[in-house]
């Protein structure tokens, strides 16, 4: 396609690849249009499915995960896209689904869908800078960050590929976190950075909170890098990319760099030859231009372009009709052909009544399925509702097993302290769990009655049963068998 139309503020702009220019809807609807969406309104959810099925169950499986774990409200109406993954050395897929809702999204597009009639092409900011790496190979893994007035994100391309994004504070939120108008939090971004050197005395208390609110900023995209290596191999990030209506914010790059990432490059956004303010815009319309071109892409619209009245088949018929009449006219053959006509209707007719039950056959195959898939699901929820019961009852059992070791271990403290409290010898210790313990006492005859205090020690330690299970004296020497029990 050599020209695309792309909806921006309320307006239409036409983009042949090289510039803008402004155009009205009745002439848009010759040529592809597309808008964005805000990333805010996108339910995102990412998961892993057996690469063994075919696209169709695919496309089943993801809207079922949207519903089921995505919180899809099923009384509202979604689009719903997704990316594929293949997981490396696995047979999995990894799926990145997205989610719009149609309620969320008519109140914005609705006035402007009411004057054109369609909407070709919904999408995400965050898809759109694939056009950077449509016509060209990419070497380096970049880490693109945009930051708007009412939509900020940082989206990771590995090799020209997009493998993830993390919504972040935009200038709106960080204006109101700060406490000064959004135009002054610009101007300071561009001007003068995160660098503290140049900001004045009266100014570093805008400073602290802008380094504050970019810590916070800098550690969840470090936390989607970090994440984003066990998936996909990211070795790193090679080039930091900043969509920041042209400018850069000096100081961000070091910010970035003091969290561990090593960066080789630095720079403002540039796309297709504009320059860097005209650059965001540009990576958008490119999307749209380049739509059939791009390996991975994102399209979320409900408004799609109807078919031309002469494509319908009442259109066909009623015109093949009033030829075949026109053409008989006055002809002695007018019987013939008029039988041989209808005879092509009824044809006609069986054959689409044969499509319809092939298309009823695979609806019905598919319904089995999608049964067969739920009692599998049921008897996975039942297995993890008996694993959750031993789960539980193990949780309950760990408090007893915990105090059984605390008791054993207080016992055996208590007994070690009265041995070395009367200065007694012992032969062994012999400990039952924590029922009892016995100890084998050895005392001269002079010392016997340490064994006494020995016993009224453990007594007055709460134990209610000390007692004397065998004495015996032996060469001067008394050997007594003290049963201790709690």
């Amino acid at each position: 396609m050599k020209e695309a139309v792309l909806l921006h503020k309320d307006r239409l702009y036409l983009f042949d690849g090289r510039r803008f220019s402004t155009i009205e809807p009745k002439r848009a609807k010759k040529f592809r249009v597309g808008a964005l969406v805000p990333v805010r309104q996108i339910v995102t959810l990412t998961f892993k499915l057996p690469s063994t099925i075919d696209h169709e169950r695919l496309a089943v499986q993801v809207e079922l995960k949207m519903y089921n774990e995505g919180g899809l409200d099923p009384n509202k109406e979604y689009a719903i896209d997704y990316l594929v993954y293949q997981m490396p050395k696995k047979e999995e897929y990894l799926v990145e689904a997205f989610a719009l809702c149609k309620e969320d999204i008519d109140p914005l597009l609705e006035p402007f869908v009411s004057k054109i009639g369609f909407l070709d092409i919904l999408f995400p900011k965050f898809i759109a800078y694939e056009s950077l790496y449509v016509d060209k190979e990419a070497q380096s893994d970049d880490l693109i960050i945009y930051i708007g007035e009412e939509e900020a994100f940082g989206v990771i391309y590995q090799k020209g590929r997009y493998i993830g994004y993390r919504t972040i504070d935009s200038l709106s939120q960080l204006s109101k976190a700060i406490g000064i108008e959004q135009v002054r939090l610009k101007a300071l971004l561009a001007n003068k950075g995160l660098v503290q050197s140049k900001y004045a005395p009266e100014e570093m208390h805008i400073f602290d909170a802008l380094q504050e609110r970019f810590y916070k900023i800098v550690e969840k995209l470090v936390y989607a890098i970090n994440h984003k290596r066990s998936f996909y191999g990211l070795e790193g990030i090679d080039r930091i990319i900043l969509d920041f209506d042209g400018e850069t914010i000096e100081g961000l790059d070091t910010f970035i760099g003091s969290f561990g990432i090593e960066i080789v490059r630095y720079e403002p956004l540039e796309c297709c030859g504009f320059d860097p303010k005209q650059s965001s815009l540009a990576t958008e319309a490119y999307y749209l231009l380049r739509y059939d071109e791009l390996p991975q892409k994102i399209n979320l619209t409900f408004y799609e372009r109807g078919v031309p009245w002469y494509r319908y088949e009442l259109f066909r018929y009623t015109a093949a009709a009033v030829v075949a009449l026109l053409a008989v006219v006055g002809v002695l053959l007018y019987l013939d052909m008029e039988e041989s006509r209808l005879q092509e209707l009824i044809q006609i007719k069986e054959a689409r009544l044969e499509r319809i039950k092939a298309i009823d056959k695979k609806l019905l195959a598919k319904l089995q399925k999608l049964q067969q898939e739920r009692k599998a699901l049921q008897k996975q929820l039942k297995e993890l509702e008996e694993q959750k019961e031993v789960a539980e009852e193990t949780l309950e059992a760990i408090p007893f097993i915990q105090k059984a070791k605390l008791d054993r271990e207080r016992m055996m403290n208590d007994i070690v302290k009265a041995l070395y409290t009367y200065r007694l010898t012992t032969r062994a210790i012999d400990q039952n769990g924590t029922r009892e313990a016995l100890v084998d006492l050895i005392s001269k005859d002079e010392q016997r009655d340490r064994i006494a205090r020995f016993m009224q020690y453990l007594l007055q330690r709460n134990y209610q049963d000390v007692q004397t299970k065998k004495i015996q004296r032996k060469d001067g020497l008394y050997e007594s068998v003290v049963r201790v029990a709690p």
